[in-house]
């Protein structure tokens, strides 16, 4: 969805990282329908080792189907969610931050139109990342906030940020007309993350405003945009892997989204979580020790 960003452009210098150039993947691309294809690089990224691959899907394409599957309470690896689904699906990617503690996503969640997890209320208020698909089959990634004890979703033109009115801050929580474009989000599919890394085409990173500040920090990464023709773009992004994948920062997936004529791009949580599963194989190699983690939600493109 286009919007009127209103944040200073001085607070997002252009990036000129030197742009990667991508294969399709071999490993990868058997057996898939015409809908989906699989890229990868190993070019070094300003200097580092990398190793990256993307999934490009034609939103369009009425053989795919796109779904977010939740555990319910309990955390499954991509590949145990692959198997839960009867090895149906083409490829799954992580997508919310959760808590250890309980399983719980700390993000939104929606599955055909319900509100399964909400995006938190922090005592300061905060409008976080989210990805959608509507009945329509229009994506879109928006700033998010569940209002009122129905935990409807709404969109906004601009991430919340707290009132200056003197000496004083007000941090006003975020309602069915504030921020400003207010509007119910009604998506069929849904799931949050953060920071938003791309807007109207351009890097727009609100990393501060929402309240996620690691974005010049070298990570595994895991992260979703879409073009203005259709197409959804899974990127998985490998780290933590001495002299073979480094990880990335913020800025430098906003320029490899941009690079990839993304209108919208949108962040995931990252790190140990980071994977991208395509017909029961691993793409990048996950950084923790024991392989995939667990993870509460999952998006998955599998066959109508």
């Amino acid at each position: 969805m286009k919007r009127t960003l209103l944040l200073a452009a001085a607070l997002f210098p252009a990036i000129t990282y030197a742009q990667l150039n991508w294969r399709p993947s071999e490993t990868h691309n058997s057996g898939l329908p015409p809908g989906i294809k699989v890229y990868e690089t190993t070019d070094s990224l300003d200097g580092k080792p990398f190793r990256a691959f993307y999934l490009e899907a034609d939103l369009k394409d009425p053989q795919l189907e796109f779904v977010v599957l939740s555990g319910n309470g309990k955390r499954y690896t991509p590949a145990q969610f692959d198997s839960i689904e009867k090895h149906n699906t083409l490829a799954v990617i992580n997508t919310t931050f959760f808590s250890f503690k309980d399983n719980s996503n700390v993000n939104i969640v929606m599955h055909k139109g319900k509100v399964l997890a909400a995006n938190p209320k922090f005592a300061k208020y905060t409008t976080r990342g989210a990805f959608g698909i509507n009945r329509h089959r229009q994506p879109d990634i928006a700033w998010v906030y569940n209002v009122g004890k129905k935990n409807r979703p709404y969109a906004y033109d601009e991430p919340v940020t707290p009132i200056i009115n003197g000496t004083d801050t007000i941090y006003r929580e975020p309602g069915k007309r504030f921020p400003r474009g207010a509007h119910k989000w009604k998506m069929k599919e849904a799931v949050g993350g953060g920071p938003v890394l791309v807007q109207n085409g351009q890097p727009f990173i609100t990393s501060k405003q929402e309240k996620m500040l690691n974005e010049k920090d070298f990570h595994p990464r895991s992260a979703v945009g879409y073009t203005a023709d259709g197409k959804l773009i899974l990127l998985a992004i490998e780290g933590r892997n001495k002299g073979v994948a480094e990880g990335a920062t913020f800025p430098q997936m906003a320029k490899i989204f941009t690079d990839l004529h993304c209108v919208e791009a949108l962040n995931l949580d990252g790190g140990g979580s980071s994977a991208l599963y395509v017909q029961q194989q691993n793409t990048i190699k996950p950084s923790d020790a024991g392989g995939q983690r667990a993870v509460p939600t999952v998006l998955v493109i599998r066959r109508k």
